[in-house]
């Protein structure tokens, strides 16, 4: 079975951006930590896992959030970088990154209209057993997709997880398929959803052992929790449209052409070298 590593390229960006705190400079003094970072990570990324093929993929310009028409407040925790100086902004290292990928022979698609977890989850959910995916993202929406043959690799360094089922009912004590309720319950700070008022991830994980919310509110029709769950069902229902991962967008572009072997051969610092003199 081919392994391919699908990257979250703005995921990895940010991080790297703002993992680095001083600037690095390139030959012309532009700053380029972030395109040093997401290259000294994608690297250490083709390392670890030996992939048959590498694709990146970013949002893009066009890129729509359909979940804002279910909630304005959707995300909106999130900066407005329109404004934002080239020097704290992360996207001004993206013509590089991209210079990089080129030389690299690494492919890497702008998303259309779409979201790239989307974009991801209907890549995945269209795939035969011909391949085994990793996503590479610290994006937890991620989780409801793994299966026997796709994994979610968070790298933080000596603390790197490789979520596959077991590790998942390890950490939440539920399995990957009831992880959109199981988030629609304790709800995502990070994309502003507001969860279910007393219900944290302990509790989530008790509720969901029974089949549905309905079965638990059915068989404990005196617990405070049913009463709960009871006037919480329009938020619950809210909640799982904005997490659950859309699966029908067109992927038809993508194809997985077998990693070249410049990325093995080539250095950072030789490839920041290569790019700068184009």
């Amino acid at each position: 079975m081919k392994k391919i590593v699908l990257i979250d390229g703005h995921n990895l960006l940010f991080r790297m951006f703002y993992g680095i705190p001083a600037p690095i400079r390139n030959s012309k003094g532009k700053d380029i930590k972030g395109l040093i970072g997401f290259i000294g990570s994608l690297k250490k990324i083709v390392a670890v896992f030996n992939p048959y093929s590498v694709y990146v993929i970013f949002d893009s310009e066009t890129s729509k959030n359909s979940n804002l028409t279910i909630d304005e407040e959707y995300k909106a925790n999130r900066i407005n970088y329109s404004n934002i100086p080239e020097e704290e902004n992360p996207f001004s290292q993206l013509p590089l990154i991209k210079k990089a990928l080129n030389y690299l022979k690494i492919a890497y698609l702008e998303v259309e209209n779409n979201e790239t977890d989307d974009f991801i989850a209907s890549i995945i959910s269209k795939s035969t057993n011909e391949y085994q995916y990793i996503i590479i993202s610290t994006d937890s929406d991620f989780i409801q997709l793994i299966d026997d043959n796709v994994f979610l690799y968070v790298p933080r360094g000596k603390k790197s997880i490789l979520y596959n089922r077991e590790e998942v009912i390890k950490k939440y004590n539920i399995v990957p398929e009831k992880y959109v309720i199981f988030k629609s319950l304790v709800g995502d700070k990070s994309d502003n959803i507001k969860g279910v008022n007393g219900i944290g991830n302990i509790t989530a994980a008790k509720i969901l052992k029974c089949n549905s919310i309905q079965e638990f509110i059915d068989n404990n029709p005196n617990s405070r929790f049913s009463n709960i769950l009871t006037s919480s069902q329009e938020l619950i229902i809210k909640n799982q449209k904005l997490i659950e991962l859309n699966k029908f967008v067109n992927t038809s572009k993508i194809t997985f052409d077998e990693l070249s072997n410049v990325i093995y051969a080539s250095k950072t610092y030789e490839i920041i070298e290569n790019i700068d003199e184009r």
